[in-house]
């Protein structure tokens, strides 16, 4: 069975969508069959970040009330070998949509890749618990500043109260300069407030607005520190041994 790695914020604007864009594109790069799933219904933007925009045609919503069946709906990426998409619907999420329909689709899922990156919506709701319900893993995906850092505490606690066996944290879109001024906190303060043990640390990065605006996927990027802090993490989770980044 394959693992499935919920991705999770309290709050918008963490970078929690390129953080799984990213993570899933090493992760399949490695060799994996990675399945990443948008459940952002009416906000969705991870095809925009993968650039598979005009890929995708059914949503999660779409297999789980039986439309679609899985393998018209799981779109792979045209340049990034077993890396599979699964998109959210479009306006709004569909009548039907339940738990149980949310247990079968992972176990679905868990059965025909080794893993399945899970991109939430922002924010704490019981919509996300039920993807959460199915997680091997949950990564808290937190910005240093207070509001982030007060919604990913919220958001492990949570997770924690959903009995979600492991929850990790990765402070995203750190600017050095500012931890050394004492106007943003440090990953050791993150750590205290969010409560959870640390997967990665990734800095602020302008590649990953770039890349996303012209539709090419981070990981073609020739220089990206946030690239290459993603490429540790995926290795994390695969098991190896890997220094934190310095930034």
């Amino acid at each position: 069975m394959g693992k499935v790695i919920v991705v999770a914020s309290g709050k918008g604007g963490t970078g929690k969508t390129s953080f799984c864009a990213g993570v899933s594109s090493v992760l399949a790069a490695c060799g994996n069959n990675v399945l990443v799933v948008d459940t952002d219904y009416g906000n969705r933007n991870l095809d925009i970040v993968l650039g598979m925009t005009n890929c995708l045609l059914f949503s999660f919503a779409d297999v789980i009330l039986g439309r679609c069946d899985a393998s018209s709906a799981d779109v792979e990426h045209p340049d990034i070998k077993g890396l599979y998409m699964l998109t959210a619907p479009a306006i709004k999420l569909p009548k039907g949509v339940t738990r149980e329909g949310v247990r079968k689709l992972m176990e679905r899922a868990q059965s025909s890749f080794q893993y399945v990156v899970v991109d939430c919506p922002a924010g704490v709701t019981d919509y996300i618990g039920m993807f959460a319900a199915c997680a091997d893993l949950c990564v808290v995906v937190s910005t240093p500043d207070s509001a982030s850092l007060r919604g990913g505490e919220l958001m492990a606690s949570a997770l924690y109260r959903w009995g979600v066996p492991e929850i990790l944290l990765t402070v995203n879109r750190v600017r050095p300069r500012l931890v050394q001024k004492k106007l943003a906190y440090n990953i050791d303060d993150a750590m205290d407030m969010i409560g959870v043990p640390l997967l990665g640390v990734v800095p602020e990065d302008e590649a990953v607005i770039a890349s996303s605006n012209i539709g090419c996927p981070l990981v073609r990027a020739k220089r990206s520190k946030a690239m290459n802090a993603y490429r540790n993490i995926a290795k994390r989770i695969l098991g190896q041994d890997v220094p934190l980044m310095k930034i």
